[in-house]
């Protein structure tokens, strides 16, 4: 083969390669959230039971992070981005999805507004303990304050928000929800 002719395929093959993992990456971003999205609406799971299977998910995260000592910083660096990863997903399900329900079908203006200004809160204990030195003495208190807004956030959406927003939508839109929340959770998980 001749010089020209194995340069050509050398830039053809790394179009072709290029072009092959522009798909790939493109398909792996796109895809799961159609398909949570599809799941979701055909296996119509309860959008209300998967949100508080969540919360406790979130809230053993917060205990275990509770009990570290002082020098597991590795085990705290791990704990963390894994909390950041589940309450971020949890979060936009919430605030794209549920919380928008809540103002106009459930008609809980107040309500919806207040569980945002407590995303906001969360968000800002997150970013310090992201910043604090995984040994310092304050981390372990922080991640307490924080366990403790988020316990009161979940007890006010499961004892109070929930039942309210499920009274207001039909089966069919019950559907919808649980789709729409596995998509929103699929964009980040």
């Amino acid at each position: 083969m001749s010089r020209r002719g194995r340069d050509l395929w050398s830039t053809s093959g790394l179009i072709a390669f290029a072009s092959g993992a522009a798909v790939a990456i493109l398909a792996s971003r796109l895809l799961p959230p159609v398909v949570a999205q599809a799941a979701g609406t055909t296996m119509a799971r309860d959008p209300f039971d998967a949100l508080m299977d969540d919360h406790r998910h979130i809230l053993t995260l917060l205990n275990a992070m509770e009990r570290t000592h002082t020098g597991e910083t590795f085990q705290r660096t791990q704990l963390l981005l894994r909390l950041k990863r589940r309450l971020a997903a949890h979060a936009m399900a919430e605030e794209d999805v549920v919380y928008p329900l809540l103002h106009d079908h459930a008609h809980q203006e107040a309500d919806a507004r207040h569980l945002y200004g407590e995303h906001a809160d969360m968000k800002m204990h997150l970013y310090a303990l992201e910043q604090m030195p995984k040994d310092d003495p304050a981390w372990r208190r922080r991640v307490i304050a924080l366990r403790q807004l988020i316990a009161e956030h979940v007890q006010q959406e499961e004892e109070v928000d929930f039942p309210k927003l499920r009274n207001a939508l039909d089966q069919r839109e019950t559907v919808r929800l649980s789709g729409h929340v596995q998509r929103e959770k699929a964009l980040l998980l």
